[in-house]
């Protein structure tokens, strides 16, 4: 799936494994209807386990990418003075509260979803069965392609920027530099000393002095 990001971007990859998650509901829903789930014990087995190695493939497709396709619609790179239009009051936009505003919200309805689908599943399969269980979150989860589609044109689509490993262990190693000694003792102190992460800020380097890979802000190293 990252291969796929990095050809096609967030957006197509989130369609893809939608596609692809759904196939794995739907295998769910053939390994508890009843005339599979009645026969020998192996074929429903059998069923169950390949539905949710393909859920596992779809899911881990779409949901890594979800997150940051909600960002990407916020127009908030910067600080920015904004008047508000109906009392006329300038406020300061900051970007890191106006994400954590909007994630806020977003994993909130996620529990609010996690926790209806918990009971109405529980209770579908007591009463009804397996099949009814299953089918409750597909049914949910074909809606997300009609949201993609509608939203096509409507999101704010970025280049993939490539993979942050690279950037990361060379800040890592730079981190690592001079703390090493060959006495473990003074190494240990060295490395716990507070200050591992803040001497590689690039607030930190001087003019000039900072490396040229060196692209991010102090906030991705505190992520980092």
């Amino acid at each position: 799936m990252p291969t796929l990001c990095a050809l096609g971007g967030r957006y197509k990859t989130i369609s893809v494994s939608l596609g692809v998650d759904i196939l794995g509901h739907v295998i769910l829903i053939l390994a508890a209807i009843p005339p599979v789930i009645t026969k020998p014990p192996g074929n429903s087995l059998a069923a169950l386990i390949i539905g949710i190695l393909v859920i596992g493939f779809g899911t881990g497709g779409f949901k890594p990418n979800i997150s940051p396709l909600i960002v990407e619609q916020l127009d908030i790179e910067h600080f920015r003075v904004k008047t508000l239009p109906k009392t006329g009051e300038r406020v300061i936009v900051d970007p890191a509260i106006t994400i954590n505003r909007v994630y806020n919200y977003f994993y909130f309805f996620i529990n609010i979803g996690a926790l209806i689908g918990q009971l109405t599943m529980v209770y579908a399969e007591k009463y009804v069965g397996f099949w009814l269980s299953f089918l409750l979150p597909t049914v949910m989860l074909c809606i997300c392609p009609l949201v993609m589609w509608w939203g096509r044109n409507r999101y704010d689509r970025r280049p993939p920027a490539g993979s942050v490993i690279p950037k990361a262990l060379r800040t890592f190693f730079l981190a690592n530099k001079g703390r090493w000694h060959i006495n473990p003792f003074i190494t240990y102190k060295r490395l716990h000393d507070g200050t591992f992460w803040e001497n590689v800020k690039p607030s930190k380097f001087a003019p000039g002095t900072k490396p040229k890979w060196m692209t991010f802000d102090d906030a991705w190293v505190d992520e980092l």
